[in-house]
This record gives C-alpha cells, structure tokens and sequence, in this order.
C-alpha cells in the first residue's frame, strides 16, 4: 500500500465551523436565495445536498420543493443571489473546527502535502483560508468553479493529485463530512473519511460506505497510521475519541 502522500480536505463542516445563528451557513443563505425568489425552504432539506456544487445543489433543490426541473435561467439567477447573499455573511466565519490547524500541522510535520476544496465560490474558498490563517499551511487550494466541475465529481481531487505530483491514488486521503464528499473520494480512487462534525449523521454518511468515519479532524492521525499498517479499503472502520 502507498504511503500517504496527500490529504483534500472539504472547508465547511470539516474543517470550518459554518455555524450562523445555530444553523449552517450553506443552509442559511440557501434559504435567504430561494426567498428572494419567491421559494420557502427549510434547513434540514438544504442539508440533504451538502457537499455539491452550489449549482447542482439549487438544481435539486428546486427539484425537491417544486417537483419539476428548474431552467437553467432559474438556477442562475438563484445562485446569483446564493452568491451575493454568502458575501455578506462571510465576515461571520472566523472559526475552524476544533483541531485542525493542528491536523494540518501534524500533517505537514510527517511530510504529508494538504489541499482543500468546496463547492463554494473559488474567492469565498480563498477568503475563508486566509481568514483562518492557513494560507501557508496549504499546498493546494481548489474549488468546484475552479476546476470545472463539482462532487461526487473527482475534479479537485485529481487537480490536487497533479499540483502535488501524487502518482498513487492510493497516497491520497479525502476528508469530508457529506456523502458527496465520500463519493468524490471514491470515484477519485482514493481513501475516504467521514467526519460527524458536520450535518449528516451517521447512519447516511455510512451509507456511502467510507473507509473510515470518524469524530473528526483530530482523529485523523489514527487513521493515517491504520492506512500505513495496510488495511483493506472501504470497510467502513470506525474510530471515535471513546473507542482510541
């Protein structure tokens, strides 16, 4: 087995608490757009999309609540206000998830090389790493716009394999806490991680059947050092701060 060579880690709910209000960020502006447009939505049905591109979630969403297919004229014009609505909250994002710039720190000390990507707007991706102070604990920094493509896509993930010379799929890690997240991982060919930090629980994150799910970013190092020991993929191993 490959040693690790890279980890992609997804912002929002991994490793960025989104959190306004006591909602998540994503669901609170997806609100506000589809409002603006005469659309009511509620949270817990925004957050069944997590982890897609921005677009393609509207496009569902819109599905979902009004049972037929949107027009591309619609879809833009809601993520036009998806995006100007994000902008005025972004200054309410000033916080990671607990541990991981020390994940990162821990990473770069094994000579692990980190990217992150979202399907948010490539300049909020940009704004929220430097927020947070990561600019240059970063090798790669990729989003759904910038590559062209959003999850379960592996676009940013082979982006982040070339910009890093990662020849192995299986030397790369992704990190995420959507099953759009873990199905990016697997159709990138790599190892995949839940994390419960963010709004999917359990049950449908095991559900795409990640390798491993775990509490969080902190718990990261165990399974990198159960990924060195060999063990099969996509068993759906599970390590939480109760069972290390």
């Amino acid at each position: 087995m490959a040693a690790v060579q890279l980890v992609m880690f997804d912002l929002a709910g991994t490793t960025v608490d989104d959190t306004v209000s006591g909602l998540p960020l994503v669901a609170v502006v997806m609100k506000d757009a589809f409002k603006t447009h005469g659309i009511d939505i509620e949270a817990e049905t925004v957050n069944e999309f997590r982890g897609l591109e921005k677009r393609e979630a509207i496009r569902q969403l819109f599905v979902k609540t009004q049972g037929r297919d949107p027009s591309s004229e619609v879809v833009d014009r809601i993520f036009q206000t998806f995006k100007e609505t994000l902008t005025t909250y972004l200054s309410s994002i000033k916080k990671e998830i607990p541990g991981t710039t020390a994940t990162f720190k821990y990473l770069k000390s094994k000579g692990i090389k980190i990217a992150v990507g979202s399907g948010f707007p490539h300049s909020v991706v940009e704004s929220i790493v430097k927020t947070l102070g990561w600019s240059g604990l970063l090798d790669y920094v990729s989003s759904s716009e910038k590559e062209g493509h959003g999850r379960p896509h592996p676009a940013m993930i082979d982006a982040a394999v070339r910009a890093c010379q990662v020849r192995d799929p299986k030397g790369v890690v992704k990190v995420g806490d959507s099953k759009a997240d873990v199905e990016e991982g697997k159709n990138a060919g790599c190892w995949t991680v839940a994390v419960l930090t963010g709004t999917q629980d359990t049950q449908t994150l095991k559900a795409a059947n990640p390798d491993f799910v775990i509490a969080s970013v902190m718990d990261l190092p165990s399974v990198l050092k159960n990924i060195e020991g060999k063990k099969v993929m996509n068993k759906g191993f599970r390590f939480t701060n109760e069972e290390k």
